[in-house]
């Protein structure tokens, strides 16, 4: 497991760790000492410049995001002026501090953290700027960096002179996710992702035609009734008007979710009564079946107001009405989750154009006319792995399950009725705290959702998805069943895409 955004993610845990056991040095006054936690994660959003990286830093009263740039041997020593312009572009961006990492030495340069830090003490002593170098990483350990990072500027930052607008969120900068890509379950499927990045293809090559929407009159004008001055293009898809990624979204949301099948609320039967209208979508969950959407369960929005009608609890018009903001509230809902876990790897720039990957993997899908057919998989994978840092959280997992199962076997395992069955709710659990509390990994969103959701549940569910982890999820004595072979083939084949 080599590469550019795998080393980057295994740093920056370290550095956080090593921040959070320094904080005296790096936040004296910043806040009480001994109260910051300290995660590493990844950049929420696509504005430009893009880190490698995030570190928050965590108390009861504030949190303070610092930029992550990681340079690896293999780029040069030109890479350490890089990084050093692109720190000074990170504090512009509204970062509260910028953290390099670069290669300890040089064929060219033996010391380029001495270096670098020379440079910025000549010119401008009082920056935020921390400065870490690093030794070749033991990419077997569970921490590859462990004991191979060393710190060369560790200004405090209750002594530096911050840049302009910079106040500790970062209010430029974008928010903080997880390390890895953000996908969601019942959301992020393989045809979803396609079908978004055919359709941003689409709309950089011909453009934005509205007009091959058709909206019912009715949705109309339960929108103008909401809010008279709306677009009901834009209400309905809960997009602005003019970016590439909102006409991109338009482009999605009306051709393969939102369309013109599934748009009715209901139609009626010979008898007058109301029938929810339960068309599926576009988007195929596997090869054979269709996604649905506001119509699944009974306690979706058309079959709840579909009852409310039939039982005269409701007009026609305040139903269409509450269904138009449903549709606008799951807009953004599914958007939020596609186009930010497509940036996350590497398919959509931060324009919101395809990369060159991001037209490999639409040209694969479309000469197969199948998301899931064996090439768009195998890009869809490796891509996942590789930008998306999902190899990074296998490994994790795979080294703390193998470090805990070396002391106990039978960890985790339950017996019942002279039955040995593995509690993987009780080993899930134990694993986020291990990714947070012992490798300072930024708290997923299982926990930012107040504990309604499971642990590590969305990732689990896409690397299923994916085939990834095989069928047999968990097993006594080893913990998720991680398809090594189908990751190293996956991971290998990034290369040759």
């Amino acid at each position: 497991m080599s590469g550019h955004n795998l080393e980057a993610a295994y740093a920056s845990t370290e550095i956080a760790g090593y921040i959070q056991d320094n904080q005296v040095q790096f936040l004296e006054s910043t806040g009480s000492d001994g109260m910051w936690s300290l995660f590493a994660g990844s950049e929420g959003g696509s504005k430009w410049p893009l880190a490698d990286g995030v570190i928050c830093a965590k108390n009861s009263k504030k949190d303070i995001n610092f930029a992550f740039e990681f340079k690896r041997k293999n780029e040069g020593v030109h890479g350490i002026l890089t990084a050093l312009g692109q720190s000074y572009a990170y504090l512009e961006k509204g970062y509260a501090a910028s953290v390099m990492a670069i290669p300890e030495s040089y064929s060219s340069h033996p010391c380029p953290g001495e270096h670098i830090n020379r440079i910025i003490e000549q010119t401008s002593p009082d920056i935020p700027i921390w400065i870490f170098t690093y030794g070749e990483p033991d990419m077997s350990a569970t921490r590859p960096f462990n004991g191979k990072i060393k710190c060369v500027r560790n200004k405090n930052l209750g002594t530096c002179i911050q840049s302009n607008g910079a106040n500790g969120s970062a209010s430029n900068a974008s928010r903080v996710t997880t390390l890895w890509a953000h996908f969601r379950e019942g959301m992020s499927h393989p045809d979803a992702l396609y079908k978004y990045c055919k359709s941003v293809k689409i709309i950089t090559s011909a453009g934005e035609n509205l007009d091959e929407y058709k909206i019912p009159e009715e949705l109309k004008q339960a929108v103008k009734r909401i809010n008279a001055s709306a677009d009901v293009y834009q209400y309905l898809s809960n997009t602005s008007p003019n970016s590439i990624s909102d006409k991109s979204w338009r482009k999605d949301w009306f051709s393969f979710y939102f369309w013109k099948d599934l748009m009715p609320l209901y139609h009626k039967d010979s008898s007058g009564k109301y029938i929810a209208n339960t068309v599926p979508t576009k988007i195929k969950i596997n090869q054979n079946d269709n996604q649905t959407l506001f119509s699944s369960r009974n306690d979706s929005i058309k079959n709840k107001l579909v009852e409310k009608l039939n039982e005269g609890k409701i007009t026609e018009d305040k139903a269409w009405e509450e269904y138009a903001k449903k549709v606008r509230s799951d807009a953004h809902s599914y958007r939020e989750v596609i186009d930010s876990g497509l940036y996350h790897i590497g398919f959509v720039d931060s324009d919101g154009k395809l990369t060159e990957l991001g037209y490999k993997y639409v040209d694969a899908c479309e000469r197969a006319n199948d998301a899931y057919s064996l090439l768009p998989m195998q890009i869809l994978k490796s891509a996942v792995l590789q930008n998306g840092q999902y190899a990074a959280l296998l490994h994790y997992i795979f080294k703390l399950s193998e470090e805990e199962f070396d002391k106990d076997l039978y960890s985790f395992t339950k017996i019942k009725n002279n039955k040995k069955t593995f509690d993987s709710n009780e080993y899930r659990t134990w694993l986020m705290h291990n990714l947070n509390e012992k490798l300072h990994l930024v708290q997923t969103s299982s926990l930012r959702a107040g504990g309604t959701r499971k642990p590590l549940q969305s990732e689990i569910w896409m690397l299923k998805k994916l085939g990834l982890i095989r069928s047999t999820t968990y097993r006594i004595g080893s913990g998720i069943c991680i398809d090594w072979p189908q990751v190293e083939t996956s991971l290998q084949f990034f290369y040759n895409i």
